[in-house]
Parts: structure tokens; C-alpha cells; sequence
């Protein structure tokens, strides 16, 4: 069923759909009036809802129901994916968004090419968000969260998963035998260059176990859809 985003579902009544969310909808999936839509928010909540009424630049659409706490798959996926450059990061954060990262937290590593400034930092995360709803709403998933960027450091200490992962090419273990009982799983992913010595000794401090991706080395921006898709098609389970 196709998929909205707004920021926040009121507990009844009707909601607007403007900008992106209205040219996806009668655009390009061409929906009409009495039409069915999923409305997703920013709290992680959902609700059925159809379409009332449709002009050029805006439509209204009626809350079906009350809503409910969008359904996710267990584990929770985190990734904790360090900056890289250009176009790789937007693909990244699509494919980190379709193949079903519940929450990606964006990390200044050392060896990242991109340095942003303060002032840049929010733009940039709210653009990279804005991909990600795009494409959680196009593959019919979730739409995670975008956070940072942080500096390693506090985004290491930050997490709380129960099963940390962080790529490494040499690692011996792979993130295919993650246990399965796992309610949350953090998959750390270096830049271009990898991580520096010290942030995999500071992630091996903070309880991230060194996994490998298989026996060549991908680049920055796939090992973590890479991880997540693993890990949602089940092939983790033990």
C-alpha cells in the first residue's frame, strides 16, 4: 500500500500532504480520491487513512482508525555509518533505509574525506533524512531515524545494543553468525580509508566485535546495507 510521511499523526481528523509526499502520491503512484494510504510520522506511529480531496500542490487525507506504533522487525538495526563523500553517501543512506536500518547515526571518523562544518552539519542531516524517508517510503519500510553527526567517540558511547558489530576486512567472524536471540544489533561502518587503529581499539573497548563481510573487501558505502540485508533476510539466525 503506498506510503506517506508527515511529522506528526494527530489521534484523529485529517492531515495535509504537501511538496515531496504530494508529488510521490498523485505523481508518480497517481492516486486518487477514496484512494488508501499508510501515513507514517517522526514518533514511529502509523494509521490507515484515504484520500479527500486532491489539487495541483496539496491533498487532504482522512485518519482511518486510531493509530498505532509502526510495525518493526526484530532486531533493531543501528548503523553507525562514518561520513564519505559525495553521491556514496546518498546511496548509502538510501540503501541503509530499504534494506531496513531502524536508526542510522552518521560519525566524523578521522580518515572521513568530508569534514563538515557546525553550520552545515544540520542541513546536511536533514537532507540525508529526507532521502532516507524517501526511500523507506518507496521499499514500504519504516522510516528510520537520522542522527548526528557525532564524533566517534560519543556515538560509541552512546549505544546500548545488546550485539555490536563493527566491519573490519581481516576480522575472522562473520555478522552471519550474530546470535539470533538479539534484540538490537549496531553494525559500526569506517570511511573510505577505514577506521583509524584507534577508533577500532575504541570500539573493541565499547563491546564492538570485528566481523568480516565475506572474503573481499567492500567499499565504504555498501558494507552496511550489506550487514542489514543479511540481517533482515535472516541469515544471522543460528
Amino acid at each position: 500500500m503506498p506510503r506517506a510521511f508527515v511529522e506528526l499523526l494527530p489521534a484523529a481528523g485529517e492531515v495535509l500532504i504537501e511538496g515531496d509526499e504530494h508529488h510521490y502520491l498523485f505523481r508518480v503512484r497517481r492516486l486518487a480520491v477514496g484512494d488508501a494510504v499508510v501515513v507514517t510520522d517522526a514518533t514511529g506511529r502509523e494509521a490507515d487513512a484515504r484520500v479527500l480531496s486532491v489539487d495541483a500542490t496539496r491533498a487532504r487525507l482522512s485518519i482511518q482508525g486510531v493509530p498505532r506504533d509502526a510495525m518493526r522487525r526484530a532486531p533493531r538495526i543501528t548503523v553507525l555509518q562514518s561520513l564519505i563523500k559525495g553521491e556514496r553517501m546518498d546511496w548509502c543512506i538510501e540503501k541503509l533505509a530499504e534494506c531496513g536500518a531502524d536508526e542510522i547515526v552518521l560519525v566524523a571518523a578521522a580518515r572521513s574525506v568530508v569534514k563538515l562544518e557546525p553550520q552545515r552539519a544540520e542541513s546536511r542531516r536533514a537532507r540525508l533524512d529526507a532521502m532516507a524517508r524517501a526511500a523507506a517510503r518507496q521499499s514500504q519500510q519504516p522510516v528510520p531515524e537520522v542522527r548526528g553527526p557525532f564524533a566517534i567517540a560519543s556515538a560509541l558511547a552512546d549505544v546500548s545494543a545488546d550485539v555490536r558489530l563493527v566491519c573490519h576486512p581481516q576480522a575472522r567472524e562473520s555478522p552471519l553468525r550474530a546470535p539470533a536471540h538479539a534484540r538490537e544489533i549496531a553494525i559500526l561502518v569506517g570511511p573510505e580509508g577505514g577506521l583509524a587503529p584507534e577508533e577500532l581499539e575504541a570500539a573493541l573497548a565499547h563491546g564492538f566485535a570485528p566481523v568480516s563481510l565475506g572474503a573481499g573487501v567492500l567499499r565504504a558505502e555498501t558494507a552496511g546495507p550489506v550487514a542489514c540485508a543479511a540481517i533482515r533476510l535472516g541469515a544471522v539466525k543460528s
